[in-house]
């Protein structure tokens, strides 16, 4: 059972809301406690097959202790992600009960089903920055497809990346752009700092043509904004990919 107390231990205090689908969203900032796996590609509908079976079990013992909802992307990444109040979240054992009213035989066989399908995957803390997302109506609904980027940049340009976000949100606002974003920044366990924009729309293909829109909405003066972040960053990581709300499980009230 490679794997399974790190996997436990995470997944108990599972939920994501880059959707922003929680009570929190009139803070100034929220973390986020992100599981990523990266799926090989001949068992991707197996362990989509886990996730469901997963949530199944939650739903059917009525687990109040757990929730969780999962992004895939095309690349066949799984993020699940969690809102936590503290680090000592990370200790939890949500699933507990879950284990108790499935029995030991069958919850272990489960999360071993897990183990097969990946070779690694990683655990690291997110924050979302309210004040420099832009979501003019305070939330994404109807918005499933998703794209992550992941602007990666030195510790001693840090700030200077921050100063950029919070002049592109004020030249999104000025015009009024229905490109909308949510921005969070690396935290613990992340693999180097980074700021992650997460950009919503309904398709892949309404994304574009809000893209193009926007590129042009914004003029010059985002390309001026854009060279200058170009001349901070080390890497971008860009990913494409859909909320996946069959995968996720919500308790209920």
């Amino acid at each position: 059972m490679k794997k399974l107390k790190i996997i436990l231990i995470f997944i108990g205090v599972l939920f994501f809301s880059f959707n922003q689908m929680i009570a929190q969203e009139a803070s100034a900032s929220q973390a986020f406690w992100v599981h990523e796996d990266p799926i090989f590609p001949p068992m991707a509908a197996d362990y989509e097959g886990y996730c469901t079976d997963l949530a199944v079990n939650c739903k059917k013992y009525d687990i109040k202790d757990a929730s969780w909802f999962t992004i895939s992307t095309d690349d066949l990444k799984y993020f699940h992600i969690s809102p936590i109040e503290n680090m000592g979240d990370l200790d939890k054992n949500r699933f507990f009960n879950l284990r108790q009213k499935m029995g030991d035989e069958e919850f272990d066989k489960l999360f071993e089903g897990f183990d097969s399908c990946y070779d690694t995957h990683s655990d690291y803390i997110i924050h979302l920055d309210n004040d420099l997302s832009y979501v003019t109506d305070g939330k994404h609904e109807g918005h499933d497809f998703r794209k992550l980027e992941f602007w990666y940049v030195t510790p001693q340009n840090f700030d200077k990346i921050i100063r950029l976000a919070k002049s592109f949100k004020e030249l999104y606002s000025k015009n009024n752009s229905k490109e909308h974003y949510n921005l969070y920044r690396s935290g613990f366990g992340s693999s180097g700092d980074f700021v992650l924009v997460e950009i919503t729309a309904e398709s892949a293909e309404s994304y574009e043509k809000i893209r193009k829109e926007n590129k042009e909405l914004l003029g010059e003066e985002r390309n001026v904004i854009y060279q200058e972040l170009l001349g901070l960053i080390t890497k971008v990581e860009t990913l494409t990919g859909y909320m996946r709300m069959d995968l996720s499980y919500f308790p209920e009230k």
